[in-house]
């Protein structure tokens, strides 16, 4: 679980972020559950965690060594496996969000996808 107060500021823009890729979004009532909110639309639904870092993210680095208690947080939600699960990179220094899906055997950072027309600039 996440040490700390929740990133109020940040899930907002998070929201706010999800709007303009057009999904609709319900807050987690359960916070015993490691995601901050579902977002929806008619061909998709995603639970969604967001997180932001301190420092730049090497490309070098595998996700599942830096953030190890969330996305085995994810991995561990009580939904079926048809409802992915995200989690949702800033740096402090960097405006753009990188959206991982956290499959049970891999992790993956979106690079590009039309549906949302969403690109990730920092794509490796």
């Amino acid at each position: 679980m996440t040490r700390g107060k929740k990133p109020v500021a940040l899930i907002d823009e998070a929201r706010s972020f999800a709007e303009r890729m057009g999904y609709r979004w319900i807050n987690n009532p359960h916070p015993d559950l490691a995601f901050d909110f579902q977002i929806f639309k008619p061909q998709s639904a995603r639970l969604v965690r967001v997180r932001q870092t301190r420092y730049r993210i090497n490309p070098e680095s595998f996700y599942e060594d830096l953030f190890p208690d969330e996305i085995s947080d994810l991995r561990g939600l009580p939904f079926p496996p048809f409802i992915l699960r995200e989690l949702w990179l800033r740096t402090r220094n960097e405006r753009a969000w990188r959206r991982l899906v956290v499959y049970d055997f891999a992790v993956t950072e979106i690079e590009w996808w039309k549906p949302d027309d969403y690109k990730n600039p920092y794509a490796r």
